[in-house]
């Protein structure tokens, strides 16, 4: 698959102007709080995810940015606060975003606000939908009188989510994820040499691992592990957050082949001495299965475990890059692993 190399984002959420270049395979965001790191991801997963008319519905509902309303129907129905998606947090009339990717392949997709044309209600606004350079838009969705987008059914949003798009793209977000949402990703795997792939990932943080299962669905799934020498199999959470963090990127790396895979915060439930191990499983886990990686990070930890697997494995430490972002830049500063791993070792902070 092509990778990536560039970003450009104008007026989405915190960035009113940001330009990223030198994207690589693995790419590591950096910062403070509130500087963009998790914008930046969903500016990522947004513009891969152009043929998705579901675009940041799932961004809006994982930050709380949505209400319950009632369909015209009387039916409960999921809308979203959507002034967040745009810098300023304004729905002015003509307001906009626009998100695109360059390298050696090009998205590019935007959103803006208008006056709605609509009979009943003739000050209303509407959410434009188009792609920059392109005259072709479809239909504007018209919003409610203070501003909020329906959804649909809140029930059904996580089944609609996933559309397969062309090419695949995944999110892992920083909660842990129900037996629901495990035991969708791992019908992809089940019975494929990928299973064996995903047991072999568990045992960086719990060597002891020897099978998994996970059946059912709805408020019925689970999910379940076998450990060497042991007679029954127990409850995948009482192996702790590190080993349920590590399931759901190996699933989600799997669904995600040939695309595009983002995780937020890296490091949660992964303790500091398996962070090497967990960075070579990504890069070696990303080229074979021809995955693009973006992340964040708050951690020292992963800069130092970065560090440590460009001593032992340069070849690999050579996909992944680094960029910190700073408040009111509109570029990041970039280092490659031989540069953070001078850093780490003259005890100097990058993040």
């Amino acid at each position: 698959m092509p990778l990536i190399t560039g970003l450009e984002i104008d007026n989405f959420r915190c960035f009113e102007k940001l330009r990223v270049d030198g994207l690589t395979r693995v790419n590591l965001f950096v910062g403070k709080n509130n500087s963009g790191k998790t914008a930046l991801l969903e500016a990522v997963e947004a513009v891969v995810s152009v043929d998705n008319p579901l675009l940041l519905y799932r961004a809006s509902v994982d930050r709380g940015e949505s209400r319950i309303g009632r369909a015209a129907g009387g039916e409960d129905s999921l809308q979203l606060d959507i002034r967040h998606w745009f810098y300023g947090h304004s729905l002015d009339e003509g307001a906009s975003f626009s998100l695109r990717a360059t390298g050696e392949r090009e998205f590019s997709v935007s959103r803006g606000i208008e006056r709605a044309q609509h009979d009943l209600f003739p000050r209303a606004l509407s959410l434009t939908i188009k792609r920059p350079g392109s005259r072709a838009r479809l239909p504007s969705l018209t919003l409610t009188a203070d501003g909020f987008l329906g959804a649909g059914s809140p029930s059904e949003l996580d089944e609609r989510l996933d559309l397969n798009l062309k090419p695949p793209v995944g999110f892992v977000a920083t909660r842990r994820l129900l037996p629901a949402e495990l035991a969708l990703l791992w019908k992809g795997v089940v019975l494929t040499p990928r299973e064996e792939a995903t047991v072999k990932a568990l045992r960086l943080v719990e060597p002891a691992v020897e099978r998994i299962a996970i059946s059912g669905s709805g408020e019925a799934a689970a999910a379940q592990v076998l450990l060497h020498g042991a007679s029954s199999p127990v409850p995948l959470g009482t192996l702790g957050e590190g080993v349920s963090r590590i399931l759901a990127l190996a699933l989600h790396l799997v669904r995600t082949q040939g695309g595009f895979l983002l995780i937020d915060e890296i490091e949660n439930g992964l303790h500091w001495s398996v962070m090497s191990k967990v960075w070579r499983f990504l890069v070696e886990s990303a080229r074979s299965l021809d995955v693009q990686i973006f992340l964040t990070t708050h951690s020292k930890d992963c800069l130092e475990a970065i560090a440590d697997l460009h001593r032992t494995h340069p070849q690999l430490a050579a996909e992944i890059s680094v960029h910190r972002l700073e408040r009111g830049r509109e570029t990041p500063v970039r280092f490659d692993a031989s540069r953070i791993a001078e850093y780490v070792n003259m005890e100097l902070e990058t993040r």
